[in-house]
């Protein structure tokens, strides 16, 4: 039997310039304290503190970067939580990703990741093998829309010249949840831009954002489809990209700049569609809505991109809605992306706390900024017995313009 060689820190590349930013690290446990996966299962090695305890050891040459090690990453779910609440400041989802892309670069890409990079890189692969996401994610086939349709197909201008008279001309790129699974939450972003009184271009045919290919260490997928894109958006002559996806925006505000270097990068900017409509509201006359609606904050709408108040304002600004608080708004609801597949069971326990919050507060709609949260949450509702429904904040502000329309 082949022995396993030595590790040299030369293995390292993504990780040793992380070397400073491990040694602020003194295993307090405040991180502990907030992460999902540590809180679910009470697991040392599945909490922030001991991924990065184990991450040293591996860069110090003190553990192998063994099967079992990467496995503790794969439980991150990116949410944030940790480096909200350090008190040194330290990166670590960061590092946990630099750690991830090391092992690839040791290990070779896994199975999952040679299907995702086959899969995501293709339109058609995707469309074809949409069908089998909930099997994959092990969520309800409600939680899928039709695969053969197309959110331009509802609207949205494609021809190149601007109308002078528009706001502005946006392109709303639906990412890959809401271009296969969730096209209502498409349908309705285009909708209320259009109402607001922009041009709206749908881009049906766009690459994935590559985020799943990043949560699998896969740095060269995720620097390839980010070269894709920037160089999509720059050939379009909007003025802006718009998304409803919160871990689409974080991908291309934070990560992009990261991947790519200035000379790559294009000026055309990014924002979610919560941003759009904080300035907007006015203008697209909405009606009374007498409802009751609790609210979940993606992580990477509020700790990702700082959106938490803008989000609140959006959903605050349509007439009747009344919000009552669940217990821990901004805490993760168990989705991770990639991280499901792997992890089912570690993924639904931290999904049954969120819906237990949620049920505590009597509510009959939950509003979140994401279609992964809202996938994640309407199955871990299901599961729980409750028959709450869960809404995109641009679905109940498209349901508020309808309702005046009505009233009119």
């Amino acid at each position: 039997m082949k022995q396993p060689q030595p590790i040299s820190v030369l293995s390292f590349p993504a990780l040793e310039p992380y070397r400073r930013d491990l040694a602020r690290c003194v295993r307090c446990g405040v991180c502990a304290s907030v992460c999902p996966s540590f809180l679910a299962v009470h697991q040392e090695s599945l909490s922030a503190r001991g991924r990065i305890a184990l991450i040293d050891a591996v860069l110090d040459n003190r553990l192998h970067a063994s099967a079992i090690f990467a496995d503790r990453l794969a439980t991150c779910t990116t949410c944030l939580a940790c480096e909200a609440a350090c008190p040194s400041n330290v990166p670590v989802a960061a590092i946990i990703q630099a750690a991830k892309a090391d092992a690839v670069r040791s290990a070779g890409r896994g199975l999952i990741s040679r299907f995702a990079a086959a899969a995501l890189a293709s339109n058609s692969a995707m469309r074809s093998l949409a069908w089998l996401a909930p099997i994959v994610l092990r969520y309800g086939k409600s939680g899928v829309g039709d695969p053969g349709s197309k959110i331009s197909d509802f609207g949205a201008v494609n021809e190149k010249e601007k109308d002078p008279g528009s706001r502005g001309r946006i392109a709303f790129y639906p990412g890959c949840a809401i271009k296969y699974f969730h096209q209502d939450i498409g349908r309705s972003s285009v909708a209320v831009l259009e109402r607001a009184g922009y041009e709206v271009i749908v881009l049906d045919d766009a690459a994935c954002c590559g985020r799943p290919f990043l949560s699998l260490g896969d740095q060269a997928a995720a620097r390839a489809a980010a070269e894709r894109n920037q160089q999509h958006f720059a050939s379009l002559g909007v003025d802006m990209v718009v998304t409803s996806c919160a871990s689409c925006g974080l991908t291309f505000k934070q990560e992009y700049p990261e991947q790519l270097a200035p000379s790559e990068a294009v000026s055309v900017p990014v924002r979610d569609i919560h941003e759009v409509l904080a300035g907007c509201i006015p203008e697209l006359a909405l009606g009374t809505l007498t409802q009751q609606v609790t609210w979940h904050e993606p992580c990477h709408l509020g700790r990702g991109q700082g959106l938490a108040k803008t989000a609140r304002t959006v959903l605050g600004s349509i007439p009747g809605i009344r919000i009552t608080e669940m217990e821990n708004p901004d805490r993760c609801c168990g989705f991770g992306g990639i991280m499901r597949i792997g992890h089912h069971d570690l993924s639904n326990s931290i999904g049954d706390a969120k819906a237990n919050d949620i049920i505590k507060t009597n509510t009959q709609i939950v509003v979140t900024g994401c279609p992964g949260c809202r996938m994640q949450l309407a199955d871990s509702l299901k599961r729980a017995g409750s028959g709450a429904v869960v809404l995109h904040t641009v679905q109940v502000v498209e349901e508020a313009m309808k309702k005046n329309e009505c009233q009119g």
